[in-house]
């Protein structure tokens, strides 16, 4: 059968990073939620065009573990690859009637035909195509084992929407075509993109819809040699009017993502638990709820256990599964929090020896670089610390 892919990809120098390289917090719930099977064939089934709904398997679903979005966008961006299987049609349904040939007259036609001139050679006939190029040829289950409808979303997990989104998803394009062109030596054609941008920042998405947009001047003459395609977007910004549909499971991560920017995260976390009670499997509920709490205080920064602990009591009172699940939570937050605070003190040190290295070799660093080194993950100072013992300038450290 042919299949059709979702995307989870991360490329950094050229390589694609794995799923847990990945820890900015929205990303991680971004994908813990999406990566949920559940989820994401009824997230399918609700934003898929009802014309590719038809011709795909959504039963088929296989989930990518790796991410196309570079290291530099990671604060920005996350996304994922779905795979599912076309629908091959019989080759004869006996259902539909057989169409009629319109090279043989009807039989109510009482016109005879004129007899052939032998003389004459005789002219093809049009209702019979002429026999295809061998090499343009494709058998129909070979392609079906090979090609895919990539369905890539890219979810932006800025507060503010990005103007320039078109171009990561023109470069998972490209990338995901040369990956194909290289697992499949032979193929001449490439399977198709859906390109979904999902996005829940604070206000509303009014950014370019078609490559063709970001490009000026673009003259008639010219449209023709510029690569133009457009993308679907899901806008759960809090001013955006989308309703949230699908199983509750799919609701709730959907709210949660609109409302994680919100100035009453509390109220909207306690809204959010409540419908937690509507799952009906107790580990996958428990598993939701470890997430989803996760999320709302890493990602708020208005959260904390203290808080958490009291919506879980005040939602499910004197229930023993809820309480043991509360303690484990409160634990494995206080362990969190003290990785966490070794890593960050780790990575503070790294920046610190960066910036002397800096200001000894360029002179006093400019506040924007200090900044940027701040900000960098240990990963990536690691790397500027390898480019400075060769760069002229304080640019080319980072570049």
């Amino acid at each position: 059968m042919h299949g059709c892919r979702v995307l989870a990809t991360t490329v950094q120098s050229g390589t694609v990073r794995s799923i847990d390289e990945i820890n900015n917090p929205h990303d991680v719930y971004f994908r813990e939620s999406f990566t949920r099977r559940e989820i994401a064939q009824d997230f399918l089934r609700q934003q898929l065009p009802a014309e590719l709904l038809e011709v795909v398997e959504l039963d088929s679903l296989e989930i990518s573990k790796d991410s196309y979005v570079s290291r530099e966008l990671r604060a920005s961006y996350s996304d994922l690859v779905y795979r599912l299987k076309w629908r091959v049609p019989d080759q004869a349904d006996p259902t539909v009637p057989d169409q009629a040939d319109p090279t043989v007259p009807d039989q109510a036609d009482l016109t005879v035909p004129e007899q052939a001139d032998p003389t004459v050679p005789e002219r093809a006939d049009p209702a019979v195509p002429e026999r295809a190029d061998p090499a343009a040829a494709v058998d129909l289950e070979d392609a079906a084992a090979t090609l895919a409808l990539h369905v890539y979303i890219l979810f932006e997990h800025k507060s503010h929407p990005d103007y320039w989104v078109l171009l990561q998803l023109l470069r998972y394009i490209a990338l995901q075509g040369d990956a194909y062109r290289k697992q499949h030596p032979e193929a001449k054609t490439l399977p198709p993109v859906y390109p979904l941008v999902l996005y829940h920042g604070e206000s509303r998405w009014r950014m370019p819809s078609d490559f063709h947009a970001l490009i000026r001047p673009l003259p008639e003459a010219l449209k023709p040699y510029v690569p133009q395609f457009r993308y679907a977007l899901h806008d759960l910004s809090p001013r955006s009017d989308v309703e949230i549909k699908g199983d509750v499971l799919t609701r709730l991560v959907q709210l949660a993502l609109r409302w994680i920017f919100s100035d009453q995260p509390l109220e909207h976390l306690e809204r959010l638990i409540a419908l937690i009670d509507q799952v009906a499997d107790r580990d996958t509920a428990l598993q939701i709820l470890e997430s989803l709490l996760r999320y709302y205080v890493q990602g708020t920064q208005r959260v904390d256990e203290t808080d958490a602990r009291r919506l879980l009591e005040q939602t499910a009172p004197g229930d023993p599964i809820m309480q043991t699940f509360i303690d484990r939570y409160i634990e494995q937050g206080r362990e969190q929090g003290i990785e966490q605070g070794i890593e960050q003190g780790r990575e503070q040190g790294k920046a610190e020896m960066l910036l002397r290295q800096m200001e000894r070799k360029f002179g006093p660093t400019d506040v924007r670089l200090r900044q940027q080194i701040q900000e960098a993950d240990a990963e990536t100072l690691l790397e500027w610390s390898d480019r400075i013992l060769t760069a002229e300038t304080p640019e080319a450290v980072f570049h």
